[in-house]
Parts: C-alpha cells; sequence; structure tokens
C-alpha cells in the first residue's frame, strides 16, 4: 500500500513538472509577444522566461527523478528500496514528457500533439530515469554513501549552468545563473552540516567504552578513558568504586 502510494505521488509530480514547464514555455505566445526580441517583452513573458529557463532544465527534471526515488523509498529495505526508487525515477520523468507535450495542445495556437523529438525524450527517461530514481533511494543510505548521493542533485545544477548555461539573449539568464548556483551552494552546505553531524552523533570518541548493565539500562551512557569499568555490584547510583576487598581470617 505504502508503495501504491508512492507511485501515486510520483505521477503527480511529473505531471505538476510537465504542466508547469509547459505552461511557462507558453506564456509569451498566450500574450502575442512570441515574435518579439526577448530583451524586448513585458515583465510578465520575462518572469515566465525566468521560470521557464528553471523548470525546463535538464538539472530539475534530474532532480525530481532524485527527489521521487527518495520519497518511494522510505520505509524499505535498501535493496527493495533502490528498485521502487529506480521505477519511480523512470516513470516520473516519462509522465512529465508526455504531460509537458500534451499541455501545449489545450492552447489555440498549437494544432495536435507534437510528435517530433517525444521518442527521444521517452528513451532518455528510461535510461536516465532509473539510475536517478536509484540515486534517490540511496539518499536513505547512512553514512557517506547517503551523503554522496544527495550531493547528486546539487553538482548537476551547478554544472549544468557551466555546461549547458541558459542563452546569453536572454535577459534574465544572468539571474537564473545565480539562483541556481546559489540554490547548488546552499543545498551543498547543508547536505555537508548533516552529514557531519551524523557522523559526530554516531561516534563515541577514541577509547570509548559500552557500559553494561545497569547503567545502560538507566541511562544509556558511555564511559570513556583509559581505565578499566568495574563489574556491576561495585556501582552505586552510576558512580564507579573499587570493588571491596576481604582480609583472611
Amino acid at each position: 500500500m505504502r508503495l501504491i502510494r508512492g507511485m501515486a505521488a510520483t505521477l503527480a509530480v511529473g505531471a505538476t513538472l510537465g504542466t508547469a514547464a509547459a505552461v511557462v514555455n507558453s506564456v509569451p505566445l498566450l500574450l502575442g509577444e512570441g515574435g518579439r526580441a526577448r530583451a524586448d517583452r513585458g515583465a510578465w513573458s520575462q518572469t515566465a522566461e525566468f521560470a521557464s529557463l528553471i523548470l525546463d532544465s535538464g538539472w530539475a527534471w534530474a532532480t525530481m527523478a532524485v527527489a521521487v526515488g527518495w520519497l518511494v523509498s522510505r520505509g524499505l529495505r535498501p535493496v527493495v528500496g533502490a528498485l521502487a526508487g529506480a521505477l519511480a525515477g523512470c516513470v516520473a520523468l516519462i509522465d512529465a514528457t508526455i504531460v509537458y507535450g500534451a499541455v501545449p495542445m489545450l492552447f489555440p495556437f498549437q494544432q495536435g500533439f507534437e510528435w517530433g523529438q517525444m521518442p527521444f525524450w521517452l528513451v532518455a527517461s528510461v535510461v536516465l530515469g532509473l539510475p536517478l530514481g536509484a540515486v534517490g533511494a540511496t539518499i536513505r543510505r547512512p553514512g557517506p554513501i547517503g551523503a554522496l548521493a544527495a550531493l547528486v542533485a546539487p553538482v548537476g545544477a551547478a554544472l549544468n549552468m557551466v555546461v549547458l548555461p541558459p542563452p546569453a539573449e536572454s535577459p534574465v539568464a544572468d539571474s537564473v545563473m545565480l539562483t541556481v548556483w546559489g540554490g547548488a551552494a546552499t543545498a551543498t552546505v547543508l547536505v555537508l552540516v548533516f552529514a557531519v553531524r551524523a557522523r559526530r552523533r554516531g561516534d563515541r570518541g577514541p577509547g570509548a567504552v559500552v557500559v553494561s548493565g545497569a547503567l545502560d539500562d538507566n541511562v544509556g551512557g558511555v564511559v570513556s578513558g583509559s581505565e578499566p569499568v568495574q563489574e556491576r555490584g561495585d556501582r552505586d547510583c552510576g558512580l564507579i568504586s573499587p570493588a571491596p576487598t576481604r582480609r583472611r581470617p
């Protein structure tokens, strides 16, 4: 049941991204400014272009695949979670691709469904969605593996701005790059901070000794140091005292 709910959420997320990207791409045409130079368009068209350069970018779709992989793997064993995450990443990208191509048919300027590059992107959704979804599921694993998986999305977003930056003729290109780089840097710092904190919470320090017996039962404490811990009967209210010695008569 949990997996079914996760897949339903996956379809919703994919449809939302596909719809949002298609709508913001269509705003200049809806406002009759499609034939104008980008710099000459109105504020609404330029705002929509800013959103389009965010939502219709490779890193945003890849991040969605990672996110749904993380979402559906909750409460599952690592192997099962990775498989579920891979499936979710694939399904989300396919869903978003189909919705992205279908939404413009609602507007008067669109003449039917454009198949054009659709087969290519559907294949890419399978090829890339599977590993990206599995990466999302891997984020739930503790330690460096989970931290590295969590860095895939922000690092990918930053690289996207270097390899495939926004078009230079766009008046919002610089704003988009600064926004993406700032978001990627912030996400990277947060991931590293949480990873360091988690490591410190799990590290008892050098020479740490787990105290068994009544002290563990009452406070679950950890005694560090090089001196040996006395037996359970030698503790008094959690204080370790030397064991008494008997004299022979």
